[in-house]
């Protein structure tokens, strides 16, 4: 594994300034000043590391709006609810962005400290088991639709057939609506 650029060895404070500078639009020589003011000179990045950097993060946050443009594509598609489609992709884009951190910058694999793989462990499952909660609340809700619909249509053939019977002069007995409810409709009652 390659040794950690001078940007790796900064203070979190530092790194977490040079992504916030970024993404305001800030160039590389200004937040190159900007660091320049805040530490010490044996801690200051040269520009080219900071540039290569600033690259890096340019590309994982132009993958992660191509992420999210993607799943919000694609959870449209499938009609879900808005707490559905927040689920849905804040799993798949943690996922992705874990999936790039395993790669190197070369594309080799990253070697990880016992304590980091535990927690890519750790953060692997609990993803695993948001997927899982979001697939069992949707089959929920496409269960109460269909029970929904069910009692709707239910009702409906029901007040058909009692139209038809009073046209027709027939009495429907009400054990032979419960029959309908039960035996074509699915709907039982307590």
């Amino acid at each position: 594994m390659a040794r950690p650029s001078s940007i790796d060895r900064l203070p979190d404070e530092a790194k977490e300034l040079i992504g916030t500078l970024r993404r305001q639009g800030r160039t590389i020589d200004e937040i190159l000043a900007k660091l320049r003011e805040l530490l010490p000179p044996d801690q200051q990045p040269s520009r080219a590391a900071l540039g290569r950097h600033t690259q890096r993060l340019d590309v994982i946050g132009a993958r992660i709006l191509e992420r999210r443009a993607m799943a919000n594509a694609l959870v449209d598609r499938m009609g879900e609810g808005a707490e559905n489609k927040l689920t849905r992709l804040n799993a798949e884009m943690l996922e992705g962005i874990l999936n790039d951190m395993m790669a190197g910058e070369d594309g080799e694999q990253v070697a990880l400290e016992p304590q980091d793989a535990m927690f890519l462990a750790s953060t692997l499952r609990q993803i695993a088991q948001t997927k899982r909660i979001d697939a069992d609340h949707l089959v929920k809700i496409r269960e109460q639709a269909a029970k929904d619909a069910a009692r709707k249509a239910a009702e409906v053939a029901e007040r058909a057939i009692k139209a038809e019977g009073k046209k027709r002069g027939w009495k429907v007995a009400p054990e032979a609506l419960k029959a309908i409810r039960e035996q074509v409709y699915g709907i039982v009652e307590a």
